[in-house]
């Protein structure tokens, strides 16, 4: 069961996190809506999958259909060198770009985030690509800066041909919680 994160008089989160949208209508029922989020875009990529142990590609998901998450949502493209796997920033959300410190399309990720941070997830999408399934993360990680910051991450792997992984959509939430 998710934790629930204390509301006593807390500062607003730094303008650089993006928590899960919540809906207008509360719920009496608590539900971790980065978590639910998440487990919405993976049922729709299973859903695009041309057929068993076959990948989709990025062109099987319509502009629509994605709305919900754009902000919050990464299109990188997986290039291979010596052996090893690099990854490009092809699409950035806005939220995303808020988080990374910058709108890094175009650039690899090795040269446009630091090391600090690039080492600390870099074997999420190496194994979003050796293994062709989703990777997904949920945790809180203490933050000198502002307590904590809970992080969830859905890794995809795409592929124009339905076989060699050639790219990762990836939807991230980090959310500060007090």
């Amino acid at each position: 069961m998710a934790k629930k994160p204390r509301q006593i008089d807390a500062p607003p989160p730094p303008s650089g996190y993006a928590p899960a949208p919540k809906p207008r209508r509360p719920s009496a029922i608590p539900v971790d809506f980065a978590i639910e989020n998440t487990r919405q875009l993976r049922d729709l990529w299973s859903a695009k999958r041309p057929g068993r142990g076959s990948l989709p590609a990025f062109r099987f998901f319509d502009e629509l259909e994605l709305r919900p998450w754009t902000d919050n949502l990464v299109l990188y493209g997986v290039e291979r060198s010596d052996d090893q796997l690099v990854y490009r920033f092809k699409k950035v959300g806005k939220n995303v770009a808020e988080i990374d410190g910058g709108d890094f399309s175009g650039q690899l990720m090795h040269h446009a985030l630091p090391p600090t941070q690039l080492w600390a997830v870099i074997g999420h999408y190496d194994a979003a690509v050796r293994t062709r399934g989703p990777v997904e993360f949920h945790d809180t990680i203490a933050s000198p800066a502002s307590g904590a910051v809970k992080w969830d991450k859905l890794l995809l792997p795409l592929s124009d041909d339905g076989a060699e992984v050639d790219h990762l959509l990836m939807l991230l939430y980090a959310e500060w919680v007090g």
